[in-house]
């Protein structure tokens, strides 16, 4: 046999010996520990997956509750404004009555005032139409009479000429 095919059965039985031996320690003092520290390891992670799980789960239960409260607010900003607006109308409507109110005291008042001019202006060209009447008297009569006579017979005209329209 050529040297490279030999087997040495002493050799063979003590490598598996050895690695026998080698297993042994092996599995008595690392891979028990290593075992263990894998087990830790697992449980580690599933906690740790179980504790994702949850947090997505309560942002889940978030993100709805603030789409809800968003949703709210959302219909109470509306509510809001279509109350303002319903004050606006009200506030301009109130507005628009006391302008209103106030525009016929105004007219009212004028109203007042015109009678009150027209009655003024009628007792001043009553006044005039006495002056005129009596210097045309006097020029009429070229002579003047005394002012208390004067002023009865032109009141008797006037009385006479107020009632004349009335008649037609």
């Amino acid at each position: 046999m050529p040297p490279i095919l030999q087997l040495d059965l002493q050799q063979i039985i003590s490598q598996a010996i050895s690695f026998l031996l080698l297993l042994w320690i092996l599995r008595r003092f690392a891979w028990r520990p290593l075992l263990t520290l894998l087990d830790h390891r697992r449980t580690h992670i599933e906690e740790e997956l179980r504790r994702v799980a949850q947090s997505r789960a309560e942002l889940a239960r978030l993100q709805s509750e603030y789409s809800q409260r968003l949703a709210k607010i959302d219909e109470e900003t509306r509510t809001k404004i279509q109350q303002a607006i319903v004050e606006g109308k009200r506030v301009a409507m109130e507005i628009q009555e006391q302008a209103r109110a106030q525009g016929h005291v105004l007219i009212n008042k004028a109203k007042e005032t015109i009678e009150l001019e027209l009655a003024k202006s009628r007792v001043t060209l009553r006044e005039q139409i006495v002056a005129m009447t009596m210097d045309v008297l006097e020029k009429i009569l070229r002579q003047k009479l005394d002012p208390k006579t004067d002023r009865h017979l032109v009141d008797a005209i006037l009385a006479e000429l107020e009632q004349e329209p009335s008649r037609s």
